[in-house]
């Protein structure tokens, strides 16, 4: 792993977006080595946008550990940041949720996780209060190929100390207890995080993302993390509809891992 680890920030200077940027100087603290890029994307030419970022990137500065840089780019939003994400070798994303207008639960962040190169955490509209002692890992039935792919996960549980609960979702007619695959996936993931790793749990019924958000509730979980189709080898990829649906509505952070 790279010395200096890397978060970028959409910024448009939206209370948003102040409180994704809010959530990463927490997440951060008093850790030096680590920089925040703060990414501001506008389609169309704007003069004061160099000026108004700089201000914002010397104040996150002046009240975190953190280096804080900024880029402004003009270009389509996606595009941009996944640019940005690949020069600057970015390791995670800190986003916040936003509706697009008022009639669509759909959100530019919640299109933007399926397609990043790294993980995001999405924070929702709102969230104020930082903390991250209790993690659920949202799984589905398929066998998780490359457990490196928790690496960032097992990181988040480090740095905070966080205890990590899996759920699996169950969907459709499935076998429920134990079967071969959940197996392996417990034994690889009590594995990869060590001591972090607390229980598994099994969520089904027909509204997956309210049985994960009532169990988010009633477990007082403070980050929802989230591996969407298990990179399962040989299989093609869903539209990921449930990360989706839980980076629209969650009213818990949620960590989407690539």
């Amino acid at each position: 792993m790279k010395k200096l680890f890397k978060i970028l920030v959409p910024f448009d200077f939206s209370e948003t977006a102040n409180n994704a940027l809010n959530y990463a100087k927490n997440f951060v603290a008093n850790d030096s080595d680590t920089e925040i890029i703060l990414v501001y994307v506008n389609e169309v030419e704007d003069e004061t946008a160099a000026e108004k970022l700089e201000a914002v990137r010397a104040e996150a500065h002046e009240s975190c550990a953190s280096n804080v840089s900024a880029i402004v780019k003009k270009g389509l939003l996606q595009t941009s940041l996944l640019e940005v994400e690949k020069a600057e070798q970015v390791d995670l994303i800190f986003m916040g949720t936003s509706l697009v207008n008022n009639k669509k639960l759909n959100t530019n962040t919640s299109s933007f996780v399926l397609v990043a190169d790294c993980p995001v955490i999405v924070i929702p509209k709102d969230y104020e209060n930082f903390k991250i002692q209790k993690i659920a890992l949202v799984i589905g039935e398929d066998l998780i190929h490359d457990s490196k792919l928790l690496e960032v996960l097992l990181q988040v549980a480090r740095r905070f100390k966080a205890k990590v609960d899996v759920l699996t979702v169950k969907q459709g007619v499935a076998e429920y207890g134990y079967t071969i695959v959940d197996e392996k996936n417990e034994n690889a993931i009590m594995y990869y995080l060590e001591n972090f790793y607390s229980h598994h749990h099994f969520v089904d019924g027909p509204d997956i993302p309210t049985s994960i958000f009532k169990y988010a509730e009633e477990k007082n979980i403070d980050l929802i993390s989230i591996l969407p189709r298990n990179h399962t080898k040989g299989k093609t990829s869903s539209e990921g509809a449930l990360t989706k649906a839980l980076s629209e509505v969650s009213k818990t952070p949620l960590l989407v891992i690539d």
